[in-house]
């Protein structure tokens, strides 16, 4: 994740790391890959959802997936982890950004 150099990107990451359920996502992968399924049990929100999240993450560059092929059926799972990444809000860094 690239740091914000705008106000308005600043807003735009704040505003998506602000959704409770995006939260959940991202402390469930932090320290251990899953494929969305196992995401979606472990948090209580339906997979179809946590895939658009996934994906904005991965846009977002705070999550990179992985395609893996097993034994078993599905054959081909993506498997997510977390991104380390850091956001230091300060009154100081909102002064320092530009207007865009």
């Amino acid at each position: 994740m690239q740091r914000p150099a705008t106000v308005t990107e600043l807003a735009k990451v704040l505003k998506f790391l602000g959704n409770e359920q995006r939260l959940h996502i991202l402390r469930s992968i932090a320290h251990e890959e899953k494929f969305a399924r196992e995401i979606s049990e472990e948090v209580g929100i339906s997979r179809p959802l946590v895939n658009i999240y996934l994906k904005q993450f991965e846009k977002a560059g705070l999550v990179k997936g992985t395609n893996r092929v097993g034994e078993e059926p599905p054959y081909l799972k993506r498997y997510y982890g977390a991104l380390p990444f850091e956001l230091p809000v300060s009154l100081g860094l909102i002064e320092k950004l530009g207007d865009e």
